[in-house]
């Protein structure tokens, strides 16, 4: 197997760019990202080129597994080893061992209840320098693709598409799902910020700097900039997500199995 520690320090010095699937990213100027370095996250490829994607469902993002999508062998990908597991077929996970670079997330136990996102990867020691082939994840895909980005090398990072809003009720550039696991969609942008936002001073001790990239020209209405961009491009307002693809979660099971571990817990004291 690759392991993502193969691509680090690859290019010193370097701006990254880490590109999201927001609703932003539908009116963004694509031709400035030529030549860039680039870091997909998910399905960013259905909108423009990118060296690089990142993801934690390769099932659901890498072109090669989804049904009636063209391969995409000119995209270096990077996942998880365990997330490949669900591929369907024997070819599938051969073709994954074959060519993509694998990360871990796992540094501690979680302490999140079934319906958060869990934050075994919420490790912020892994920000200050690279460590093995750990990516700090916790809420969202972004946060580990900056991690990926500082790893390479770059001196700086700039995200796009990456919005953490909706805007005018668009979650997504284009079609797409979503997973907010029980929980209102604005909650977890929150937490997709957080995670960057606690990842940012980090990177800057290890003289990193983390930017945010936008094509609107006034943070004041950026909804009222987007929709005007809309009609300027020729692109649609609203494209409706997807259905909500989040796990059937089994809060009762959870919570026994927790009072379980506690009770193990207190006879092994006594």
């Amino acid at each position: 197997m690759k392991c993502v520690s193969e691509l680090y320090n690859r290019y010193p010095g370097s701006d990254i760019y880490v590109i999201g699937t927001g609703a932003s990213l539908r009116v963004f100027p694509l031709s400035l990202l030529e030549n860039k370095i680039t870091i997909g996250l998910n399905q960013t490829w259905k909108t423009l080129p990118v060296r690089y994607s990142i993801t934690i469902h390769p099932d659901l993002s890498i072109p090669e597994f989804i049904p009636d999508q063209s391969p995409h062998p000119e995209i270096t990908w990077i996942t998880k080893y365990e997330k490949t597991k669900s591929l369907v077929t024997p070819e599938q996970l051969k073709y994954a061992e074959e060519h993509f670079y694998f990360f871990e997330m796992i540094g501690r136990p979680n302490t999140q209840p079934p319906n958060k996102p869990p934050d075994t990867g919420r490790v912020l020691d892994w920000v200050r320098k690279a460590t093995d082939d750990k990516l700090y994840l916790w809420t969202s895909i972004a946060q580990a693709g900056v991690n990926l980005a500082a790893n390479m090398g770059a001196k700086n990072i700039f995200l796009i598409g990456c919005d953490n809003c909706a805007l005018l009720g668009n979650n997504h550039a284009h079609k797409q799902h979503t997973r907010w696991r029980d929980a209102s969609a604005d909650s977890r942008y929150r937490e997709y910020y957080e995670g960057l936002a606690e990842m940012r001073p980090v990177l800057r001790q290890r003289g990193v700097n983390l930017v945010s990239l936008t094509p609107f020209l006034s943070l004041e209405a950026p909804e009222q900039d987007f929709e005007r961009l809309c009609e300027e491009l020729d692109q649609p307002t609203l494209i409706q997500s997807a259905p909500d693809i989040s796990p059937k979660l089994d809060y009762t099971g959870h919570y026994l199995n927790r009072f379980k571990q506690f009770a193990r817990k207190v006879i092994s004291v006594r």
